[in-house]
Parts: structure tokens; C-alpha cells; sequence
């Protein structure tokens, strides 16, 4: 078919469609207590004060406390002690808590636990602590750290609901299980937000403030009433919406879940504890920056995290295997010290890294340094984990706060360390130990410190090209809600400056990733955040690309991703903006983005359910790429997914054209096989490069089902390569 003098020839279109191998499933007025009143400048510390008998001390007064900040000596500008319903301030004068005001949050995480005398200790540990006698205001929720943050109960104070989500979490249930009771959770937060109006913590508290004072002026129910609903919907859903940035396994995915409990809980007011249960966590290397970021969001949160290590007394087998690598690292070196001749041996290449990973083998270590600086404390090496637990829940009802203003002129990102001593002997303070000095602006969206040169390099609005990458959005499922998307970030890792490491015969990069999106008022409505050190091949620096994405929901409008690299071998930034309209979508059938496939992986194991990016049991790559070369062996791959409107009987039905310049250049209908149980069809179509004259061209997609009808289309260039 010749459209002017234009041609396309022959073309093979093999248009592969298949199911998914998984499917998936007037106000009174308010009372006058003492208040400890915090800026966005000044730190907020809550303490507990014990004697040496590990007894509560009440009557601290505060000039017997010294607080230092980064080792200067800090003036305490409020103090008061919280103890129940109670504030005691410095003067001694004591009031009614605002209960509104006070909320005490506590958030139960569970790692898999994979032996049930765990799992039974845990289980009766954390039922025994929620059944116990509970401070004013202390609300509970249950999540489960299993491939990613699972919601099993929002926080209430209801005995039952939390004693049966605290057995779902303990029973060894499969992953997928407990996703989908977190996800209809989720869906049922959703709707006790539907219609709500105002935005962030301190706007629904308001809300939630009137609504108590009107009803208590009414004679309706007092303050323990629902309106404490809407609050702590949004905070659950802000911990959720944190949590979709963790795609990779093990510690990592534990450290980003937990910084997404702590990045949900930060604009609540009161104290804020998690109870950690897990059997350790080995914190490598490569996890030393965001594991001290998350203590450092933890302190400026004001979340406390008290670890409990559920694996029983291990007193005499917690340096067993760190004793085993340091025993190897010293042998491999005095072989090397008195060598005059010969070969280095593996063993001896490797001395070095075996001695620091005699360091970290003790996975307590880990967890015991996240509870001791955000002032928590480790639960181990006990059969019966009821008795220190209590003490959680003193702590939970005592506590003292106090505030200063560290007058900071520079927020630079330096660790600041914080310290507090008391005068009096014999007493045992538990405190933060300090926190990286970011902007408030950036504190508040739980800013990492590597992210400042990127957040500056968007924010200047110059475009960068020191590291050249693409960045952008695919459009996937339209929702009753908004339209689904997936966030894309990929980075050519040749355009990363690579270091040689000769023991392991490979080569380091490192890079760091920020994107923005932003909606047509120009305010931040999701964000992702990476920092990907990897070792890499020679053959992988040159052909590899880093891909990382995040999935997000968003209303109909029009939207902006600035996005932003740095390679942190070289310093160098790019940076890329580009921008996206959605438009309503009520009824009849969807249609994702055309994506180009770099690559696929067939027969995965375990694949995720909720993945996009998978055809007939195997896994996709997608490239934001729309180029291909045309040669013999290359091929144009194209993935798209039809989306089943199942309320119509019709089956949908799926044209794809090609186009240059603006005219059609040949079409062709396609038949679907039959949608599977979410109402997907997913497709991949295969054409010969070769087979397609060089140039640039559109490919375009449309669906139909019924009267209904919805395209997308995608540019393509065709290029020769020279010889």
C-alpha cells in the first residue's frame, strides 16, 4: 500500500495475545493545658527517665537535664511531662490533655517469621501488650512486611480487630494472601474518604476538632467517638502510597517499608511507636545510607521504634557466624602476610571483605541500633516476650517532651547528633541520638539527604545533560478513581562512570534518582526516590540499562514528571521534563500506552500478580525508547494491554495502523482471545526492522467494545546504522 511517496512494502505483523500466567485475583471553647509548642525549626524530643532498677523517674524538672545538638549545648524552650490524660509542665501545674492533640499511634510490623515457635511467641507477646491497660488515646495497627507493606488492621482500639489481624500476621500466611486482605483494607479506606474535603493531618484534625466540639455541645458521644476516622484513614493511606516505592528484596525492602511508616506518621501529632518483630535484619554495605536515613525521618517524626527479636534466647549463637568469617578473614591473612611466592588465592582476595562481614553477621546489631537512636530499646534473647513489652506500654503512657531551637543557618544535610544527660546519678535516659539537617520543606516530604543536589537541579528548571537518560509515564488501567500509571526512570549505565573493583573482577557505578510528579498547579502529588549502587560487568556497562518504576492512580488533568540522575562517581546531573494529559474514562473498554519491549524473560517464577509488565508466564522490560535499528536480526516489539469493559456483553476488539507524516499507511485488525478475570488482554506484536524502510512513524491502537472506543499511540524511529 503507497500513501504519496511513501511505502512500506511488506510487513509482517505476528501479533502475539495471551492470558496472564497468574490472574488477580458553635464551638465550645477549648481547654488550656500546657503545651509543648514546636516550629518547623525547632526539634521535638520525647524522653524516658529510668533509675538503675529500670523503674519510671517522674520528677525530672529541666534544669537537670543538658541537651546538646552536633555537641553545642541547647536552651529548652518547652518541657512537660505527658503521663496519661495528663500534662504536668515545668512549673508543676497539671491539666487535661486535648485529646484531639494527643494521639498515641502505634503501629505492630511483622516480618515473616518462619518457625511457629516464633510466630506463637510473637503472637502471644503482641496480644498480651494490646489487651493490657491502655494509656488515653492509644490506637494500634497491624502490617506485615511481606515483598511489600501490608495493611492486616488500621488503627482502632478495638481488642477483637486487633487480636484477630495480630493472628493473620502470625500464621504463616503466603504472600498473596495477605495482599489481598490488605488491598480490600485499602479500598475500604478509600471509601470512608470519599467526598472528604480537606487535605494533610492538620486540616482533617481541624475538621475533626469542630465536629467533637459541636457534638459534645449537642450531647452526642464525646471525644472517642468516629471522628478520629478520617485522620487515621489518611495516615494508613499515607503509608501505603510511601510503601510502592520498595521493589527490590530482603533488607532493602524492609528498610523502605519501615521509612514508609515513619513518612505516614510524621504529621501526626503525639507520640508515635513501632513495635518491630522480625528475626534481624542483615544490613549490608550498600544499606549503611538508607538505613541511617531512616532513623534520622524516624527522630524528626517523632517515631520511636522498639525492636523485637522473636528467634528466642540466642545469647551464645549470635557471633557464631561472625566469629566463622573472622576466623576465615585472619587465616586468609596471615597466609598472605607470610607468602614470598606463588598465586594470591581466592581466600586471600576476599580477607578484607570477610572481616567487615564478620561485623555485620550479628543480625541483631541492626535492629538493636534502629530502636536505641529513634530512644526505643531491643526485645531479645527471651522465650517470653510479654514481660518487656509491658514496658512498652509504660512508655507509651509516660514519657517526657521537651523542644529547642537549634537556630541551624545552614541545612547543609550533615548529621547532627543529639545527646541528653541528666545531672542526677543512677538514671538511664532513652533518647534519639540525631538526625540529618534538611529544609523543613524537605523534612516534609521525608526527603533522603542524597536527594538535595537533585531536588536543586529540578528545581532551577535548567535542563542538564551530564547524565543522559529517559523518564516518563504509562498510561495502564482506567479506574473508577483515576486512571492508573506507571512511572518510568531508565538509565543507559554507559552513561555512568564506572570503578574498577580488581577482588571481584567487576565494576561499580552508582547512581541516584529523583522524579517529580506534579499536577497543572505545579504541587508535587507522588514522588520516587532511588539510590542504586551495583556492580556490573563490562558486557553490562555497555548494552545494560538501570529501570526503576513506581505505580501511582491519579485523577483526570494534566500533569508534569521532572525527573533527575546523578552518577555519584563523577557528580554529574541530568535532568528531563515531560508531560502527560488524562482524560475522564466512565465506561467501555481502556487501553494502556504502547510500550516498546527491550527484552523478555520467559517462565518467571513467583511472578507478582499485580505486575503490568508480563506476557504468557514470562516478564517484560520496557524501554521508553522509540528507536530501533534497522538490521536483519532486529525487530520492532510492541506491548500494549486492552482492558475489558465487563458490564458490556460485546468482546472488545483491537485495530493497530501505522502512520507517517499524518497518513495511514497500513491497518490491521487483530483478534483477542477472551480477558482474563481482571478484564486484561495483553498483547505483544512483533515486526521485522527490516522489513520497514528507514524514518520516523506512529503507531497507532485502538480498542473498541460495543459503541465504545479508546486509542493510543506511540512515535517510532526507524534508523539505519552506518557501517
Amino acid at each position: 500500500m503507497k500513501h504519496g511517496s511513501y511505502s512500506i512494502g511488506v510487513i509482517t505483523l505476528a501479533v502475539l495475545c495471551g492470558l496472564p500466567a497468574f490472574a488477580q485475583v458553635p464551638p465550645a471553647a477549648a481547654p488550656q493545658v500546657p503545651t509543648v509548642k514546636a516550629t518547623v525549626e525547632e526539634v521535638l524530643l520525647d524522653i524516658i527517665v529510668r533509675d538503675k532498677k529500670g523503674r519510671p523517674v517522674l520528677d525530672i524538672r529541666p534544669e537537670e537535664l543538658t541537651v546538646t545538638d552536633n555537641g553545642v549545648r541547647q536552651t529548652v524552650t518547652s518541657f512537660r511531662l505527658v503521663s496519661g490524660s495528663e500534662a504536668i509542665s515545668r512549673d508543676g501545674a497539671t491539666a487535661k490533655l486535648d485529646p484531639l492533640r494527643q494521639l498515641r499511634l502505634v503501629t505492630l510490623a511483622f516480618e515473616p517469621l518462619g518457625e511457629i515457635d516464633q510466630r506463637r511467641t510473637a503472637r502471644a507477646a503482641a496480644i498480651d501488650l494490646i489487651n493490657g491497660e491502655q494509656a488515653t488515646n492509644v490506637y494500634y495497627s497491624v502490617v506485615a512486611v511481606n515483598m511489600r507493606l501490608l495493611l492486616l488492621q488500621q488503627f482502632t482500639n478495638s481488642k477483637h480487630a486487633l487480636t484477630r489481624a495480630i493472628e493473620r500476621a502470625t500464621e504463616g500466611y503466603a504472600g498473596p494472601k495477605l495482599m489481598s486482605e490488605s488491598d480490600a483494607i485499602m479500598a475500604e479506606l478509600r471509601r470512608q474518604l470519599a467526598g472528604q474535603t480537606v487535605n494533610g493531618a492538620d486540616q482533617l484534625l481541624v475538621a475533626a476538632s469542630q465536629t467533637a466540639s459541636q457534638n459534645t455541645v449537642s450531647g452526642k458521644p464525646g471525644p472517642n467517638a468516629d471522628f478520629f476516622a478520617p485522620v487515621l484513614a489518611r495516615v494508613m493511606l499515607d503509608m501505603l502510597r510511601m510503601d510502592q516505592g520498595a521493589l527490590t528484596q530482603g533488607a532493602r525492602l524492609s528498610i523502605y517499608a519501615l521509612r514508609s511508616l515513619v513518612q505516614g506518621l510524621q504529621s501526626m501529632p503525639g507520640r508515635k511507636s513501632v513495635i518491630y518483630f522480625s528475626t534481624g535484619m542483615y544490613e549490608t554495605p550498600e544499606l549503611d545510607v538508607p538505613f541511617r536515613n531512616l532513623m534520622s525521618q524516624a527522630n524528626r517524626a517523632n517515631v520511636t521504634f522498639y525492636s523485637v527479636d522473636t528467634r528466642g534466647v540466642m545469647t551464645a549463637a549470635q557471633n557464631q557466624q561472625a566469629g566463622r568469617e573472622l576466623s576465615a578473614a585472619a587465616a586468609a591473612s596471615a597466609t598472605t602476610v607470610k607468602r614470598t611466592e606463588g598465586a594470591v588465592t581466592k581466600e586471600e582476595v576476599w580477607a578484607m571483605d570477610r572481616a567487615e562481614a564478620s561485623g555485620r553477621a550479628n543480625v541483631q546489631l541492626a535492629i538493636r541500633q534502629l530502636a536505641e537512636s529513634t530512644g526505643g530499646f531491643l526485645i531479645g534473647d527471651s522465650n517470653d516476650l510479654r514481660g518487656p513489652l509491658r514496658k512498652v506500654n509504660e512508655e507509651i503512657s509516660s514519657y517526657y517532651e521537651l523542644t529547642f531551637n537549634p537556630h541551624i543557618q545552614n541545612y547543609d544535610g550533615s548529621f547532627h547528633p543529639l545527646a541528653v544527660v541528666a545531672d542526677r546519678k543512677d538514671l538511664v535516659i532513652h533518647a534519639r541520638n540525631g538526625y540529618f539537617a534538611l529544609p523543613p520543606e524537605a523534612r516534609a516530604i521525608g526527603v533522603e539527604t542524597y536527594e538535595l543536589p537533585l531536588l536543586k537541579a529540578i528545581s532551577d528548571g535548567q535542563a542538564l545533560t551530564g547524565v543522559k537518560f529517559r523518564s516518563g509515564a504509562v498510561r495502564l488501567a482506567p479506574r473508577s478513581d483515576g486512571t492508573e500509571l506507571l512511572m518510568l526512570v531508565e538509565v543507559p549505565l554507559h552513561e555512568l562512570e564506572a570503578r574498577p573493583d580488581p577482588a571481584r573482577n567487576t565494576l561499580n557505578i552508582h547512581c541516584s534518582i529523583t522524579a517529580l510528579v506534579k499536577d497543572s498547579k505545579g504541587r508535587v502529588v507522588e514522588k520516587l526516590v532511588r539510590d542504586r549502587p551495583l556492580m556490573v560487568t563490562a558486557d553490562q556497562l555497555k548494552m545494560g540499562n538501570l529501570v526503576d518504576k513506581m505505580t501511582l492512580t491519579l485523577p483526570p488533568g494534566g500533569y508534569t514528571v521532572e525527573s533527575a540522575v546523578m552518577d555519584r562517581e563523577s557528580g554529574k546531573i541530568g535532568t528531563v521534563r515531560s508531560e502527560f494529559t488524562l482524560a475522564p474514562h466512565e465506561k467501555g473498554v481502556g487501553i494502556s500506552s504502547i510500550t516498546q519491549v527491550r527484552s523478555y524473560t520467559p517462565n518467571v517464577k513467583g511472578l507478582d500478580p499485580n505486575e503490568p509488565f508480563q506476557f504468557q508466564g514470562g516478564s517484560i522490560t520496557p524501554t521508553l525508547d522509540t528507536s530501533v535499528p534497522r538490521t536483519q536480526d532486529a525487530a520492532l516489539r510492541l506491548f500494549v494491554i486492552v482492558y475489558q469493559d465487563r458490564s458490556m456483553p460485546q468482546k472488545p476488539s483491537l485495530e493497530i495502523e501505522f502512520l507517517k507524516d499524518g497518513q495511514s499507511l497500513t491497518r490491521a485488525p487483530m483478534a483477542l482471545p477472551d480477558a482474563d478475570a481482571e478484564g486484561r488482554i495483553r498483547c505483544v506484536m512483533t515486526i521485522p526492522a527490516a522489513a520497514i524502510p528507514p524514518g520516523n512513524y506512529e503507531v497507532r491502537a485502538t480498542a473498541r467494545q460495543g459503541d465504545t472506543s479508546m486509542e493510543t499511540s506511540v512515535p517510532v524511529s526507524i534508523a539505519v546504522i552506518q557501517e
